[in-house]
């Protein structure tokens, strides 16, 4: 693994790590101040969050929402100041299982993310960072 990929999967790590034992400031920490992002959950109103606050927002909206949940990072690659992550969550939502596959696409500045967005098709998140052919 080159040293690029090795730095993002510590961060990707790092960021699901921070999920996986719900500890919001961990989470916000990989984030930088002024961090735009989507969540699938809450797509359907077009929500963008930002901000570190947006972050408590979606943590306090989104992420409580699901009880037993576990993220798995299957892989993560990028050039510098893109990169690709694709993930699997399972969880419950209310008392319904929930078990998606989901690839997130994120752009990056000085060891932090900066923007990002979760898709369903790999193609999509690829064209998400410019990446795609």
């Amino acid at each position: 693994m080159s040293q690029e990929n090795s730095e993002l999967r510590s961060l990707a790590e790092a960021a699901f790590g921070a999920l996986n034992a719900r500890d919001l400031d961990g989470f916000i920490a990989v984030a930088a101040e002024d961090v735009e992002f989507t969540s699938m959950v809450a797509e359907m109103e077009g929500t963008t969050f930002r901000g570190h606050d947006g972050i408590r927002m979606w943590w306090e909206t989104v992420v409580s929402a699901f009880g037993d949940v576990h993220w798995e990072v299957l892989d993560v690659r990028g050039p510098g100041d893109r990169a690709l992550a694709h993930v699997r969550m399972d969880g419950t939502l209310g008392e319904v299982p929930v078990n998606l596959t989901m690839w997130l696409a994120a752009t990056l500045h000085d060891g932090k993310v900066t923007w990002w967005s979760w898709h369903r098709a790999e193609q999509e998140a690829l064209e998400a960072v410019g990446l795609r052919d």
